[in-house]
């Protein structure tokens, strides 16, 4: 996979194709609002998010009428029933009225913050729709020079204030995401981001030739929200993760630290395990001798990256391909989820070519552009951030050490029983919720029906006691702990009780986390005088594994409905505990 081209008038053409979803790619519903011109923008999000196979029904409303939708109960807002609602707001409206009020910067901020924490709550009282709220950009003109970030009430300084209180606003409120229009204005430069002509004669809140990026990034946000975000980087090594060839060079003779090229490849590795930090899975798939690529990660004194840092650590001489497909079993990842980077042309065409669904990007020949080169992708897009994201690597490592642990027992009873596992049934919590949404999100493999909630309506359902029973489940054992690593949610519809989602991560397959799982669903159905239990799965592209799971506890499946959707029952008088080796509260 390459960068998408972000021409304009490549993007325009391929919106104005898009009439019907005749590929049949999942739907999203985007609303955008905006004090500016969005006509172009919408056209390009559609092109973007088509690209990235998802077709977008886009309600565009009216130019600067966003307090009348989203405050006025019968708008088209809200008949539109979003996915996403973009508040789509610009610096050059809100100067403009700094410019007629005043010069009051603070009182703007605050009114302008008020105001949009105002629409937040509306919209997120009247839907269950996440917000983007975009930040703005901090304009060239400074009246006081250098001075005017000191003065509070010059616009530079209210508006660097107000993206601030915005951003800490929306942390307190998992439904609303921010878009950092202010990051892409920059990257761009100020100089050329905006054009005063068309401002004044179109109302389009930046040049065009910049509207394509921003609809991308827009575009990244929605696919993370999706989630379609990646999980892992597969790293190659020499002259990738640090300059020179270790085979050839030896230790002292590669490139990596405080100086020259080798500043470059250190500011490189800082920035993976900054992604490491926030969750994804770091691995290694080079074509070296095993000892000598370990070299580095243990001796070199200025090598960032050691190897407790990475999950997965591949170095033979066998295809980069097949190497990355064993990568992808063992961290029991889709392959869609990965990314690699590799300085060699050869290697990254020929993981194109067998392994379409890895994300390969094209890798600067300069050390010095490689992170501002893969920040501008927007490949590593979350909405996001849970307590295990930072322990990721560790739960990895703890499951290799399991691993290996199994092959000294001559049962799977005996290897169960070893581990001495415990596992903790919770309903939702303010303490578990993002965990939760998060493995709503991500979860595509061990999941029934695949429906994506978000962290709000988690909230909502941890709430609705009489109709809902949601259900958190972690698990540990002697080896650590894996952490929250199931979420079932049930409705309670007397006498049936309908399991709506039942997901779960791979990582503990096949150690009766799913019989321990199905054994309390029958349990709290029987104290609850459920009479039946009510299965659904619906079929994706990536869930087939579960196609038979009620099946094997002895429900019954109806026909497939129009969507493909089967619908498992049993009674719960005749459910027969299954054996597991889990003990729990």
């Amino acid at each position: 996979m390459t960068a998408p081209s972000l021409d304009y008038f490549e993007l325009i053409k391929t919106a104005r194709k898009i009439v019907r979803n005749v590929e049949g790619y999942p739907e999203v519903r985007v609303a955008i609002l905006a004090d500016s011109s969005t006509q172009h923008l919408a056209q390009m999000l559609r092109a973007c998010l088509h690209r990235h196979r998802m077709f977008a029904q886009v309600h565009e409303a009216g130019f600067d009428v966003i307090d009348q939708e989203v405050f006025a109960g019968d708008s088209e807002l809200y008949r539109f029933k979003p996915d996403y609602v973009l508040l789509h707001v610009c610096t050059q409206a809100l100067r403009d009225r700094y410019y007629r009020e005043g010069f009051q910067g603070r009182r703007l901020a605050e009114e302008t913050l008020a105001r949009a924490v105002d629409r937040w709550d509306e919209i997120g009282r009247r839907t269950s729709a996440r917000i983007i709220q975009n930040l703005y950009v901090l304009p060239v003109e400074r009246v006081f020079g250098n001075f005017s970030r000191t003065v509070p009430d010059s616009l530079n300084a209210a508006l660097a204030d107000l993206n601030a209180r915005l951003v800490e606003a929306a942390r307190r409120r998992p439904n609303v995401l921010i878009h950092d229009v202010e990051h892409l204005a920059s990257d761009a430069g100020k100089r050329v981001w905006s054009d005063e002509t068309l401002w004044v004669h179109a109302k389009v809140f930046c040049r065009l030739e910049f509207l394509p990026e921003a609809a991308e990034s827009l575009a990244g946000i929605v696919l993370a929200g999706a989630g379609r975000g990646k999980k892992c980087v597969v790293l190659d090594l020499d002259n990738t993760l640090w300059g020179g060839v270790i085979g050839d060079d030896g230790l002292s003779g590669i490139e990596v630290g405080d100086h020259g090229v080798g500043e470059a490849y250190a500011r490189f590795q800082g920035f993976l395990l900054a992604l490491k930090a926030r969750g994804l899975i770091l691995a290694v798939c080079s074509k070296n001798e095993r000892e000598n690529a370990l070299l580095p990660f243990r001796e070199h004194p200025r090598m960032l990256l050691r190897e407790k840092d990475i999950s997965a650590f591949v170095a033979n001489w066998e295809s980069k391909a097949e190497n990355i497909q064993g990568i992808a079993r063992t961290l029991n990842i889709g392959l869609d989820s990965m990314v690699f980077l590799d300085d060699s042309p050869f290697e990254r065409e020929q993981v194109r070519g067998l392994l379409p669904e890895v994300c390969v990007p094209e890798f600067p020949e300069d050390p010095a552009e490689i992170v501002p080169f893969l920040s501008r992708l927007n490949i590593f897009e979350t909405v996001s951030l849970s307590a295990e994201d930072a322990r990721r690597t560790e739960l990895y490592q703890d499951q290799a050490r399991r691993d290996q642990e199994k092959a000294r027992f001559s049962s799977v009873d005996e290897y169960l029983k070893s581990l001495s596992m415990e596992a903790v049934f919770a309903r939702f919590d303010p303490f578990n919720l993002p965990r939760v949404a998060q493995l709503l999100l991500r979860s595509n493999q061990f999941n029934l029906t695949t429906r994506r909630y978000n962290e709000a309506e988690c909230a909502a359902f941890m709430d609705d006691a009489a109709g809902c029973w949601p259900v958190a489940v972690s698990l540990k054992d002697r080896f650590g702990d894996y952490g929250l690593i199931a979420v079932i949610i049930a409705r309670l519809e007397s006498p049936v009780l309908v399991l709506d989602s039942w997901l779960m991560s791979c990582r503990v397959l096949q150690r009766g986390v799913e019989q321990l799982c199905m054994n309390r669903v029958f349990a709290f159905a029987k104290a609850g005088g459920f009479k039946t239990v009510q299965g659904i799965f619906a079929p994706t592209p990536k869930n087939g594994m579960v196609r038979d799971f009620y099946g094997r506890f002895g429900f019954r499946a109806s026909a497939p409905d129009g969507e493909g959707r089967v619908f498992w029952t049993r009674s719960v008088s005749d459910y027969q505990p299954s054996e597991v080796f889990i003990s729990c509260p």
